[in-house]
């Protein structure tokens, strides 16, 4: 299955919450001295803010005697992040990947190097990465307040595929239908394209507030690789790595695209 491929568009009023980029590799173990010297690395390029985050693991243990025990909380990894002062990117790294975050994406061509210049540093420090899967996801958030469209239905923002019960007559007759009584509305699937995979989320989000509605597109297009695909020293094969972060990103302009109306593409300001 292929997207259609549309223009890409930058929005003057761009609805892009959050890109994350997620590389996954081997597991590998970083050394506190490895880590002193990333965070120096990474301190160079602008990311000067550390702060190390402790996550967890649920685990569901075998049963014993037909009774299935109640799940622990065991230690995970820890999660090393690395911001800039502003706050509107950080590269997080851990034990089994990179990931590198802006909240305040505005083009490909501003992303990219940044994304880049993460990646390269940590390979320099670790070595060469057994690379299983490269990620990019994409979050929009449309509000129709920021928008002036206030009053506006959701089926003349957003493409009928995302909508569920909000789509136009999706439920009842025409004029009829409450969108207020749509408390919540959540759609995930798995489609594979021709180039990547691409796990498509939407849902109704609403503010604690003022109980204010917002629709959001969750989009995290993926490449996993096997044995024969994987990548070895990316700061070496920076062309293999950037083709393929290009196919991600190609696809998801296209998605977006074919996500919403006319209407809410012109609201949306393009230039």
């Amino acid at each position: 299955m292929k997207i259609a491929p549309t223009p890409r568009v930058i929005y003057g009023k761009n609805p892009l919450a959050e890109v994350v980029c997620q590389i996954r590799y081997k597991r590998l173990e970083i050394s506190s001295s490895a880590l002193e010297t990333l965070q120096q690395r990474y301190g160079e390029i602008g990311y000067s803010n550390r702060n190390d985050e402790a996550s967890f693991n649920v685990v569901l243990d075998t049963l014993e005697h037909g009774v299935a025990p109640a799940p622990r909380v065991s230690a995970g990894d820890t999660i090393h992040h690395f911001a800039k002062t502003d706050g509107t990117s950080k590269v997080s790294v851990a034990p089994e990947f990179i990931a590198y975050t802006s909240t305040s994406y505005r083009s490909w061509d501003e992303y990219l190097p940044g994304l880049l210049s993460a990646v390269v540093a940590l390979n320099q420090e670790l070595g060469a990465l057994g690379i299983t899967r490269i990620g990019i996801r994409y979050k929009d958030v449309i509000e129709r307040s920021v928008l002036g469209l206030e009053g506006t239905p959701w089926h003349e923002l957003i493409k009928p595929f995302l909508l569920g019960p909000l789509a136009f007559d999706a439920l009842s007759e025409e004029g009829q239908f409450d969108e207020d009584a749509v408390d919540s509305q959540v759609s995930q699937s798995l489609i594979r394209l021709d180039e990547c995979k691409l796990l498509l989320q939407s849902s109704l989000l609403t503010s604690m507030a003022d109980a204010s509605k917002a629709f959001l597109i969750d989009a995290d297009f993926f490449h996993e690789l096997d044995g024969a695909e994987e990548c070895g020293n990316i700061a070496e094969s920076s062309v293999e790595l950037e083709a393929l972060l290009e196919t991600l990103h190609s696809n998801a302009g296209a998605l977006f695209r074919r996500a919403i109306t006319e209407k809410l593409h012109d609201a949306l300001s393009p230039e």
